[in-house]
Parts: structure tokens; sequence; C-alpha cells
């Protein structure tokens, strides 16, 4: 798959007078694209409109402002929305009134709210929860809060960025886990069962950690009742028990300090994407880096990826192929395609937008990309595989 270009026989109707600043495409059926805009317009999209032989213009099922919905919308930018995994009745939105709203998909109606203390930068939802029906949303606070839908409380709070949450995911392997990236270049990961955080993302570990390692990280696998307590600085039980209370309360400083030092990147993180393997995730940051990381021992994979420029003002979306394999990047007006575990470029296309690509979302059904940009546009670009890479994947 190397072939991107722009399709100018499927036009979306944007009814946006701020720019597009998030996409999502639902997991049920791959067909309802959801769109919020930096005016607080809302809209759905039905893609399976039309076909790529005529010119085709796809009307938005509704496109609501935040005042028109009978004074229930949002008043400001709307930063992030994501449908609810498993039925496109539901989808979740997040804006820079401090609200995350939940609505009812048939009727747009607000069915549910929660008032956090700031700007909300982000919100998420499991593709794997079996257990909970819980938003992940961040907070200009630099704090993850979970929402659940189920109670309409705020269940979590999780403290631990020392700059505001820029972007946030759940793990695609893991319910219980959740990845944000902050202004700081940041990178944490949470385990909703425990308190404090997990693990830090260091771009400077670039290898595998040792046996012992390994067998601590495994052992969050295993029930919190029957697993033995860590502090926050990740002490092994071994240290606790052969230090003194003076000595011990050093360490535990001196790993806090180590801990809110490291970055994943020397800028804002723009974006944490995990991969549907689960062995693997990426993130970008203001540092024009893209990294891609081993997701079980969290090391930097070391790979590089050119042209990854980056000035964003907030999070950005990027997007990945349905096996993982190409993930696309917007840079400026342009848009980067790439081979994930290779860091190839495969394409580098522009023309469509002509301000700076805010969001994109993959449509496997489709083999199509959409993008939103700050020119208040959504637009379409046709993937084509060439016969080579075509031979490849239907000999495997």
């Amino acid at each position: 798959m190397a072939q991107l270009r722009p399709n100018d026989f499927r036009r979306f109707i944007c009814n946006a007078v701020g720019g597009v600043t998030c996409l999502d495409l639902d997991k049920t059926e791959g067909r309802f694209l959801l769109s919020g805009a930096a005016d607080t317009t809302i809209a759905l999209y039905d893609t399976y409109t039309g076909s790529e032989k005529a010119e085709t213009l796809i009307k938005p099922f509704f496109s609501y402002r935040g005042r028109d919905i009978n004074g229930h919308g949002h008043k400001f930018m709307i930063s992030s929305l994501a449908w609810y995994p498993v039925d496109t009745g539901l989808f979740v939105t997040g804006s820079y009134d401090c609200q995350v709203k939940v609505w009812d998909t048939n009727e747009v109606e607000v069915v549910s709210t929660f008032e956090l203390p700031k700007k909300v930068t982000g919100v998420a939802m499991s593709l794997v929860a079996t257990s909970h029906t819980l938003i992940a949303s961040g907070c200009e606070d630099a704090n993850v809060r979970l929402c659940d839908l189920t109670s309409g409380a705020i269940t979590h709070v999780f403290s631990g960025h020392r700059d505001a949450v820029w972007c946030l995911a759940w793990s695609s392997h893991c319910e219980y886990e959740v990845i944000s990236g902050d202004g700081g270049g940041q990178v944490r990961l949470w385990d909703i069962r425990r308190a404090g955080c997990r693990a830090v993302f260091d771009q400077y570990c670039t290898q595998r950690p040792p046996r012992a390692h390994q067998m601590e990280a495994a052992q969050q696998n295993v029930s919190p009742s029957k697993r033995p307590r860590h502090g926050d600085g990740g002490l092994t039980d071994s240290v606790r028990t052969s230090s003194s209370g003076p000595a011990l309360l050093k360490l535990e400083s001196s790993a806090r300090m180590k801990e809110t030092a490291v970055r994943a990147h020397n800028g804002a993180v723009t974006c944490v994407l995990p991969c549907p393997d689960a062995a693997s995730l990426i993130t970008a940051g203001t540092d024009g880096r893209m990294r891609l990381w081993d997701a079980q021992y969290r090391y930097n994979k070391l790979i590089g990826y050119e042209g990854t420029h980056n000035r964003a003002l907030r999070g950005r979306q990027l997007a990945l192929t349905d096996d993982g394999r190409i993930v696309f990047y917007p840079s400026g007006t342009s848009l980067n395609v790439y081979e994930v575990e290779t860091g190839r470029m495969l394409a580098s296309v522009q023309g469509l937008h002509t301000e700076s690509i805010n969001c994109c979302a993959f449509n496997p059904s489709l083999h199509e990309l959409y993008t939103g940009a700050n020119d208040y546009k959504i637009r379409a670009w046709s993937i084509r595989c060439d016969p080579d890479s075509c031979e490849g994947e239907d000999g495997a």
C-alpha cells in the first residue's frame, strides 16, 4: 500500500465555520463518521453515500452548533469525540467549556454531562472493555479522569503529570490500561485497578529491561490482592526490606524526582496511538519526532521517520490502517504516509487543504482516509495498493 491520492469525486458538505478539530469512525460498522469543530459544530456523515465513479456530495445526517441544541450543547471548541464502541446509539464529546457530554445519536440530545475543573483536551473509550463503561478524559489541570457512563460519576482521578494532558488513549489489548501524554513531553501508563502511575516512557530507554524487571512487569497481570504492593517510585520489595527507614525515604524521593525528569519527547506530546497488534505504541510530539515503542516493555525502538514536522498547539490525531502496518501523519497542509516498522516514507501528498490538518480517520471498509483541517473542510483520500504489495498481502 503506497498510493494515496485526493478523492475529488467524494466531497463532504461541512457547515462548520471553524476548524475541524476531531474525527471518529464507528467501530461496529465502519460507516458513520463523527466530526467536531472549533465553532462547537457536531456533524454525522454516512461514508457509504455515493461511489468513487460518480461525483458525490456527502451531506451530514445532522450538523448542529452548540447553541442550536436546546442550550445543552458545548459553548466552546470541541477538542475530542468518540463513539460508544459497541453501539452507534451513543457518542461522547469533550470541550474547552470544561465539560464531557454523552449524546443520544438518534435524538441528538445530551443524556449526561460531566463537569471538569479545566478545559477538556481529550476523551476516549476502550474498544476491548467488557467489565466497565468508563470514559477517559484528559484535562488542562494535568490530571486524567475516568467518567462512568453507568453511574454518571467521576470514579478515578490520576495525578502525576506536571503539565496539561494533551492526548490520551486506552490500550488496544487491556481494558484496564490508559496511556496519556502531556505538554511537557511525558507519556504515562496508568492501570485503573491500582493507585499511581504504572510506568513513564523514556526516550533514552532503547533496550528490553533486565529479566528482573520483566518478571516485575509480568506481575502486573496478577490481581491486586495477590500482588505485592509497590510504591510510586517503582521500588522492588528487596529494596524495601533491605533499606532502613530514612534511607528508604531518600531512595523513594530520588526515584520520584527521576520519574518527573523522564521524557518521551522534547516537546509537547500531541498523540498517543496504540497499534492494533498490542505489541507497539506510536507517539508524536512538537519536537518533530514520531516514535515507535515496545508496548510491553516500554522501550524506544529507535525507528526514524523523516519529515515529521509538528508545530501543533493541541493534540493532533494520527491514523493507522486496520493491520497496523501503515500510519498517516498530518504535517501542516501535507499528509505523510509511513511504514510503521521500518519508518520508510511511502507518500507525502498535499493539495486538498489550505490550512493545517488537525485530524484523520481511516476507513478499512472503503480503503479511504478522512482528514479535517483549519480550513473548515473534511476531505476524502483514496488508498491504492501497488501490485507488489498487493501480491504480498494476498500470499500471506
